[in-house]
């Protein structure tokens, strides 16, 4: 925690994931109450399979400017229809992850596979550094249902292998000692209807294992 702490200065750690969790569990409340409005229709129940991830999606990328105020610090840039939070030093790239932070992340955007992996785009200067400008790449991973709202989100670096992350670190913000907004309860993880893209990380090298597991 210490090393997310001082990357994300002059911010307090509790700031941060206390803002950020309250907007995921949000984004669900708030898309789960559409769903309800979806299935009673006067005409009919008009949901389908994909209605609760794209409201969830849109609540997310309409909402993020939010949380400036209680964040001053923070920029909100929903580049590329995405959704990164700049603070001085850190890019935060938020996405959904269905089967946890070390499960498959299924197939993936051109967008995300850039920010996931570092990949070159044979330009003069890649999209994510466009949108980066020069910052860390921190990744902000959560999951979550329409009958469970938020259950899990975690947050560390690394980069994408095989369609998995690979962390150099990650923890779970739960371990924020009063982090709210993410039930401890799992439940069925819906599945990945929406994708949303969003930054990776530069390419460093290693910590020990020791480090990498503490974070």
């Amino acid at each position: 925690m210490d090393r997310l702490a001082s990357l994300i200065e002059p911010v307090p750690l509790l700031d941060l994931t206390t803002a950020v969790c309250r907007w995921l569990q949000d984004a669900h409340e708030a898309a789960a109450e559409l769903q309800r409005a979806r299935r009673g229709g006067s005409r009919g129940g008009w949901q389908n399979n994909t209605s609760f991830g794209v409201d969830r999606y849109q609540y997310l990328l309409a909402t993020a400017g939010t949380l400036t105020a209680e964040i001053p610090d923070l920029q909100v840039d929903p580049a590329f229809q995405s959704i990164l939070l700049k603070l001085p030093r850190v890019g935060i790239y938020q996405f959904q992850v269905p089967a946890g932070p070390r499960g498959s992340l299924g197939d993936t955007s051109e967008l995300r596979r850039e920010l996931l992996t570092g990949a070159d785009d044979h330009g003069l200067i890649s999209r994510p550094e466009i949108w980066l400008g020069g910052r860390a790449r921190l990744f902000l991973v959560w999951n979550g249902s329409e009958e469970h709202g938020l259950t899990g989100a975690w947050i560390g670096q690394g980069e994408m292998l095989e369609k998995r992350m690979d962390w150099d670190w990650v923890f779970s913000l739960q371990d924020v000692t009063g982090a709210v907004g993410i039930p401890r309860q799992t439940g069925p993880l819906d599945p990945a209807i929406f994708d949303l893209p969003e930054p990776a990380l530069p390419l460093r090298p290693r910590d020990s294992d020791e480090d990498r597991h503490t974070g």
